[in-house]
């Protein structure tokens, strides 16, 4: 039985977040005394990692951009990506709760790497945001 499943939508804020981080990061990076190649190449890294964690993070455009998950009672979770594969995970100890942000940290059953969901009040509905808190600071605390 599903204790709780989850829709995600695109980000608004997340997006402005990652692109003010990296916007101010490139600022800083040319603050440096190196060499302008070296400005420039860095330069170029940020935005393409900008766009990638936008289009990944954000905006859920990227075909392994988790789009939906569940949390069952058992406290795993499965989540579905935009080119539609199910994936089950057990949700990991560095998981992060407060009321404007939840980082779901997720280890899939059948690999060694992790993933994780950011998800700001903006990406979901604001009963199930409320639920999702509920859920991971009391019943999956008590289940560690």
């Amino acid at each position: 039985m599903i204790s709780l499943s989850v829709p995600l939508k695109p980000s608004t804020t997340l997006t402005v977040t990652l692109c003010v981080a990296h916007l101010a990061t490139i600022g800083l990076w040319w603050q440096l005394s190196i060499s302008a190649d070296f400005k420039l190449i860095g330069t170029l890294l940020f935005l393409v990692s900008m766009a990638l964690y936008c289009r990944h993070h954000a905006l859920l455009a990227a075909p392994n951009s988790i789009v939906t998950f569940e949390l069952s009672d058992t406290m795993e979770c499965t989540f579905e990506t935009k080119n539609s594969k199910h994936i089950t995970c057990e949700i990991l100890g560095s998981t992060f709760v407060a009321p404007y942000l939840v980082v779901l940290n997720l280890k899939p059953l059948n690999n060694c790497s992790s993933r994780s969901i950011i998800i700001l009040a903006d990406a979901i509905d604001t009963e199930r945001f409320r639920q999702l808190r509920i859920l991971l600071r009391w019943k999956w605390k008590t289940a560690n």
